[in-house]
């Protein structure tokens, strides 16, 4: 941004997303050399139909769908309101800061990794602890986020809250890969996700009541506080019915 200006800077990120992408799909993805098996002659609309059955009947889809709100709602409302915080409020330039602004970002992808290579380890009826560790450590950052006045310990509570953040990013893919219908896991994402981002679009408009009615921008960031709260009682409640099912299917 400080050599090409916001619009540009935009626009060569596109280029890049669209680069990295073309790049991908040529590397990675390759078409099957096995003549598929023909399927039966059902109209296309009734496969959708069922399909889009199949994933609402995952188990345990509405407190999934709840931990992708309260998550999605720590990146809405920060990639809305974190600027303003950090510049009103702490007197921060992020132009002065440069590539540094950046890092946050390049925290919270290094932390999704890091959640997903530990979610590999887990079974899948441990993953809900994710969310109950990353919620409510990222509650805590959050809260110390806005109670700090050295630039230091902003920089400190800001990275560990994106860290703690991104460590949950896996958890909800890893869930539907085991939970739901084989034939319905992409549909089920799907739902859930659009629905979660639907939902949390709406927390930039909260925070901003919050900021209006309080009179500081960092009162707002109470609303994330307690959409992180929110991720970690959901958790413990996927983390006991997950729990509970798997005994039930151990008994003799």
């Amino acid at each position: 941004m400080a050599h090409f200006g916001w619009a540009m800077s935009f626009y060569l990120l596109a280029g890049f997303n669209l680069l990295a992408g073309l790049w991908l799909i040529r590397t990675f993805i390759r078409p099957a050399h096995n003549t598929p098996p023909p399927r039966a002659a059902t109209p296309v609309l009734a496969r959708v139909w069922r399909t889009f059955s199949d994933a609402w009947h995952t188990p345990m889809l509405g407190w999934i769908m709840l931990v992708e709100i309260a998550t999605l709602s720590y990146l809405w409302g920060s990639s809305a309101w974190l600027p303003a915080y950090l510049i009103d409020e702490k007197g921060f330039s992020l132009k002065q800061m440069g590539a540094m602004a950046s890092l946050p970002f390049i925290v919270s992808i290094g932390a999704k990794y890091l959640g997903g290579a530990l979610l590999d380890r887990m079974r899948p009826q441990q993953a809900p602890l994710i969310f109950v560790i990353g919620g409510g450590a990222t509650a805590l950052c959050v809260a110390g986020l806005m109670n700090s006045g050295q630039t230091g310990w902003i920089a400190f509570f800001l990275l560990a809250a994106n860290a703690c953040w991104g460590l949950q990013g896996a958890a909800i893919p890893t869930l539907l890969q085991h939970y739901a219908r084989p034939q319905a896991v992409g549909s089920a994402y799907g739902i859930i996700n659009g629905i979660g981002n639907l939902f949390s679009a709406f927390i930039p408009l909260l925070m901003g009541w919050v900021m209006a009615a309080q009179g500081t921008v960092s009162s707002g960031f109470a609303v994330l506080i307690a959409s992180q709260l929110v991720t970690l009682l959901a958790g413990g409640v996927l983390l006991g019915k997950m729990r509970q099912a798997r005994a039930l299917l151990q008994r003799p």
